[in-house]
């Protein structure tokens, strides 16, 4: 049917640009996806617990952390620059998380 001396179509085609639009979009979620994973994993900011009268490094690892207060002990002393347990109230100190 209107076939004109052997060619089928003789009117231009216009010609649609698919996939683009789905790289250019995949492109872009990429980057983000990979700049969230370099820049938005940060370690995780320590707690803080205010010092009451009759607290110690141990009870205070003790109430936090499960298991034995031991290794979290000498993380609080580590994490709060402290030579010795000896806390007075009212001190401020950063408890590292897990």
């Amino acid at each position: 049917m209107f076939v004109q001396d052997g060619i089928q179509n003789s009117y231009p085609r216009p010609r649609r640009r698919r996939g683009w639009g789905r790289v250019l979009v995949l492109a872009a979620v990429l980057v983000v996806a990979t700049g969230r994973l370099a820049y938005g994993s940060a370690p995780a900011k320590p707690d803080s617990v205010v010092v009451t009268p009759g607290d110690t490094v141990w009870s205070i690892a003790a109430a936090r952390y499960r298991g034995d207060p031991r290794p979290h002990v000498e993380a609080i002393l580590e994490a709060n620059h402290l030579t010795s347990p000896m806390l007075t109230p009212g001190q401020a100190l950063l408890i590292p998380r897990e």
